[in-house]
């Protein structure tokens, strides 16, 4: 008959984080989960250099929610100065629309003249407008540029623990 003194005997160890005896067939302690730890086994460290930075998440999502509440207010001023932008556009080619159809109504000549007399201010004045074109196109951009910026903040809002 063969002993069984050849297979090694794993007695029962006691977990190192709650004191709780810890069964030798079991891995980890019943109590509060901690992997139990073998004579045999060496216990790795993990190098200073691969350790996680502990920061204050609380002051960090307070920062992230003033940004983004200072890009909500910057893009509710672009859309104003939006609006503000194609009054400009739509009232400007009004009143020079309204300019040349005086000018073409209230002159007394012959049709030719009246075209000529009337396109004048309609050139010009119209062609002033469309300057305000440049605005409108850099308010868009800016708005765009800010909403871009407002998905990254919520995006670190949501998942920058895992950044």
């Amino acid at each position: 008959m063969v002993l069984d003194s050849t297979i090694p005997q794993i007695s029962n160890s006691q977990c190192l984080n709650c004191g709780n005896e810890i069964n030798a067939s079991h891995r980890f302690c019943g109590e509060c989960g901690v992997a139990k730890v073998l004579p045999s086994q060496q216990i790795n460290k993990i190098p200073e250099f691969a350790r996680a930075k502990l920061v204050n998440s609380n002051r960090v999502y307070q920062e992230l929610q003033e940004e983004a509440g200072k890009i909500v207010v910057l893009i509710a001023r672009e859309r104003l100065f939006l609006y503000m932008h194609w009054l400009i556009f739509i009232g400007l080619n009004l009143f020079g629309f309204w300019i040349a159809i005086k000018c073409y109504s209230d002159y007394v000549g012959d049709e030719m003249t009246k075209i000529m007399i009337a396109s004048t201010p309609f050139l010009y004045v119209n062609l002033m407008t469309l300057l305000c074109l440049v605005p409108i196109k850099g308010t868009r951009l800016e708005i765009s540029r800010l909403k871009e910026r407002l998905t990254y903040v919520k995006f670190k809002m949501e998942f920058g623990h895992l950044l």
